[in-house]
C-alpha cells in the first residue's frame, strides 16, 4: 500500500461524522437494538398502565389478555435484546456483570404476565388486580437492579 492510500484512508476516517452519545436528539438511540428494546419497554409500561387505568374498570378482559401476551413475549425476548456491548443510557452495566440474574428477572416477568393472562380468563376483578400487581412488582424488581433512571 502506498503512502497516498494511507493518507486518503486517514482523511476519509476523519471526515466521518462523530456524534457523542450525549449529543443525540431526544428519541434517538445508539443502535437499532437499543431503540427496539426502549420501544418494547415503553410498550410494556403502557400496557400495564392501561390494564390498571382502563381495562380493569371497563372489564375489558380480552385487552388484558392481549397486553399480558405482549408483555410475556417481551419478557422471553428481553435477554436477546441485551447483547454484550449494547450499553445505553438507561441500562446499568450490572446487566452484563450479572446476566444470569437479569435473565431470571426477565423470565419472572414473562411468567407473571402469563399468570395475568390466565387469571384474566377467569373474569374475576380481584384476582386480575393481584396478578397485574405481580407483573408490576416483577418490573420494579428488575428496574431496581438494572435500570438507570434519568
Amino acid at each position: 500500500m502506498g503512502h497516498n492510500f494511507v493518507k486518503m484512508a486517514l482523511l476519509a476516517a476523519l471526515a466521518l461524522p462523530v456524534t457523542p452519545v450525549w449529543a443525540h436528539e431526544p428519541g434517538s438511540y445508539e443502535s437499532p437494538i437499543v431503540e427496539q428494546r426502549v420501544k418494547r419497554f415503553k410498550q410494556s409500561g403502557g400496557d400495564i398502565q392501561a390494564i390498571f387505568k382502563q381495562h380493569i374498570g371497563k372489564k375489558n378482559f380480552v385487552a388484558i389478555e392481549q397486553a399480558a401476551l405482549r408483555m410475556a413475549a417481551w419478557g422471553r425476548q428481553m435477554p436477546d435484546a441485551f447483547p454484550e456491548g449494547s450499553n445505553s443510557v438507561g441500562a446499568d452495566p450490572a446487566i452484563w456483570e450479572n446476566f444470569s440474574d437479569f435473565k431470571a428477572k426477565s423470565e419472572a416477568f414473562a411468567n407473571a404476565a402469563m399468570r395475568l393472562k390466565a387469571v384474566a380468563g377467569s373474569r374475576k376483578i380481584d384476582p386480575i388486580k393481584a396478578a397485574a400487581q405481580a407483573v408490576g412488582a416483577s418490573c420494579k424488581s428488575c428496574h431496581e437492579s438494572y435500570r438507570i433512571k434519568h
